[in-house]
């Protein structure tokens, strides 16, 4: 069972340490058939980079006014870090061998891209380092705890980045950017799956700058809706004159709403 090194188990030989990392104890002086375990909750907080890991147990405690409230312990934390972008980084660097030397000495060869195939449940190696290496420590850590319910945490987007919890002077200044799908999730939700120009849904959506990138516009949240496909060519680089998020962009003294 996890605990701290400081124990007074051991002052009293009643505890032995069975690991070092993670810190880990075993009882000498009952045995586990005769020993009632409490189950110990496992909680994960996945990421691109690190992962958040976290064995806690939950223990119900009566209140001064007779309430009951759970009382949550942490007993071991573990921050997990990913080589997503070393795993990246190697396999650019093996494509451009490859095609070096068969552009090289190969060049009757058929390019091996055309004649590759995938199975089925194949991720990149980035990502699949990024699972096999959450669940290999997981498995571990199941090992020397008695983990009864394991809790990820699933979020589509940053909800702390919305516009609307941030005072009027601080969005500006210090509105979040995202990035890949969290950015597209976020705008989804900010205008309900519908074009910022037209309404329409149901069909595919673009991330739209509202002021145009040629025309200093920046990658923030603030500066981006989502646009269908006709109305992103129609406005295409052209100026906002009016860019409330509340209210329908006009250029060119006319609007597609």
């Amino acid at each position: 069972m996890p605990s701290r090194p400081r124990s007074r188990l051991f002052d009293r030989g009643r505890a032995v340490v069975a690991r070092r990392a993670p810190f880990t104890i075993r009882l000498t002086h009952r045995t586990r058939a005769g020993s009632t375990v409490q189950g110990v909750q496992l909680r994960l907080d996945p990421g691109s980079r690190t992962t958040g890991i976290a064995i806690v147990d939950e223990q119900e405690r009566v209140g001064p006014q007779g309430r009951t409230a759970v009382a949550r312990r942490g007993l071991i934390t573990i921050e997990l870090r990913h080589r997503g972008r070393q795993i990246h980084g190697a396999m650019r660097r093996r494509a451009g061998y490859r095609r070096r030397r068969r552009s090289a000495n190969l060049r009757y060869r058929a390019p091996r891209r055309d004649n590759r195939t995938r199975p089925d449940g194949w991720l990149p190696p980035s990502l699949r380092h990024r699972i096999d290496s959450t669940l290999s420590l997981v498995t571990r850590l199941s090992r020397y705890a008695p983990v009864t319910e394991i809790h990820v945490e699933q979020a589509a987007f940053d909800t702390t980045a919305f516009a609307e919890v941030m005072p009027a002077d601080r969005q500006e200044r210090e509105a979040p950017t995202h990035a890949g799908s969290e950015l597209r999730e976020f705008l989804l939700a900010k205008w309900k799956r519908s074009c910022a120009y037209c309404d329409a849904t149901g069909v595919p959506l673009d991330i739209e700058h509202v002021r145009p990138r040629s025309r200093g516009g920046s990658d923030r949240e603030s500066n981006l809706v989502l646009a269908c496909v006709p109305c992103n060519q129609a406005k295409g680089a052209a100026r906002v004159r009016n860019s409330s998020p509340t209210s329908r962009n006009v250029w060119n003294g006319c609007s597609l709403s």
